[in-house]
């Protein structure tokens, strides 16, 4: 779909982006030049079991001579596995939140993206935030 319409609108499930990204928002994809990813940006990729996953770009690093990104959701505590470069699949370009648009270069999320990464602490806060308001509720713990 993305090569054929040039972009793809995924509705968000879970609460590995929260607060930026709730589930039901519609995120947009485009395809992109792996050389042009900033920190910050927000990749669509296929996980080696098989699930689309929007999460933050947060580095590169080198492993026997091939280039891996290394992302991480903004409530989570911990880097997910490295990717190759086939498993990017597009860019966030913008999030639907209702009748309201965020585009991925406006001030908000672009900020966001900047001070998630820059303050790493900042995702763990998020992460006990969502434990205890599980807890609160009676439902079982993030993990």
């Amino acid at each position: 779909m993305l090569a054929s319409k040039g972009y793809v609108d995924i509705p968000s499930h879970g609460v590995s982006m929260f607060p930026l990204i709730r589930t039901g928002n519609i995120c947009r994809f485009e395809p992109f030049s792996a050389e042009r990813l900033q920190a910050g940006d927000i990749l669509l990729y296929l996980s080696d079991k098989g699930v689309l996953v929007g999460h933050r770009y947060c580095r590169q690093t080198r492993e026997n001579g091939r280039t891996l990104f290394i992302c991480k959701g903004d409530s989570q505590d911990y880097d997910d596995p490295p990717l190759t470069s086939e498993q990017l699949l597009g860019r966030l370009v913008s999030i639907r939140k209702g009748r309201v648009e965020l585009r991925a270069d406006g001030l908000l999320l672009a900020g966001w993206g900047k001070i998630i990464i820059r303050l790493p602490l900042l995702s763990t806060g998020i992460h006990w935030y969502l434990r205890a308001a599980r807890k609160l509720r009676g439902m079982k713990a993030v993990t």
